[in-house]
């Protein structure tokens, strides 16, 4: 696969989807700013951990209520009322250990977080793997890294450019060696295809109303 051929997707895509939703499938912000501020875009890329965006959307709105979007507040919260207050986003008592590991680093950091924390450093926190770091490196830290999610691998899957066994680090290489090291793109690009996977190739995909039916690999019994 060449270049042309994901700048083509990507191309299809935005002619399909031309406002698509903001990162990483919901509305920004919740904090009623133009941009959300960089700590929520931390919070979420942790609490969308194996949960629905939408109930990472209540918990965020729950938290800014609650104040408590900002790093201090976090680490000095109680451990119990924080894992009371994200209850909605599923393994709360793991994402609220995991919010206080992750803002106590930040506090910690010897230098300015957002624009020097390295990918390494972010993979040395429990609880971070490479989806939540890139996640954070990509929409808080403004940093050249695609994220690599299940809609990803659900789409370009099914179109015939990934081996479903690809490792993770694999999946990333490829559209980084085939895309320019742009992050408004690489923003755009993921909104792109998490609104393609959820509005038409779901799990059980509505293959007649897809952009990619002639080329695309897939072919279920009914179409």
């Amino acid at each position: 696969m060449g270049t042309p051929s994901l700048i083509k997707i990507f191309q299809t895509l935005e002619k399909a989807y031309p406002s698509p939703r903001g990162w990483p499938h919901g509305e920004w912000p919740l904090s009623g700013e133009f941009r959300p501020r960089r700590l929520e875009v931390v919070v979420g890329a942790v609490l969308t951990q194996n949960v629905n965006w939408k109930n990472v959307e209540k918990v965020l709105t729950r938290m800014i209520e609650e104040q408590l979007v900002e790093a201090d507040r976090i680490k000095r919260c109680p451990q119990a009322f924080l894992e009371n207050t994200i209850r909605s986003a599923g393994f709360y008592r793991q994402k609220a250990k995991r919010l206080k590991g992750i803002t106590q680093f930040i506090l910690a950091y010897p230098g300015e977080f957002y624009s020097e924390v390295g990918r390494e450093e972010l993979l040395s926190i429990p609880g971070i793997g490479p989806e939540t770091a890139d996640s954070i490196l990509l929409y808080a830290c403004d940093r050249p890294h695609f994220v690599v999610d299940a809609y990803t691998r659900r789409l370009f899957t099914r179109y015939g450019f990934l081996n479903p066994k690809a490792s993770y680090q694999e999946v990333q290489q490829l559209f980084e060696s085939h895309l320019p090291a742009d992050v408004p793109l690489y923003k755009r690009f993921h909104a792109l295809i998490v609104e393609h996977a959820k509005q038409v190739c779901r799990k059980t995909p509505i293959c007649k109303d897809c952009v990619f039916q002639e080329e695309c690999e897939y072919r279920p019994a009914e179409r």
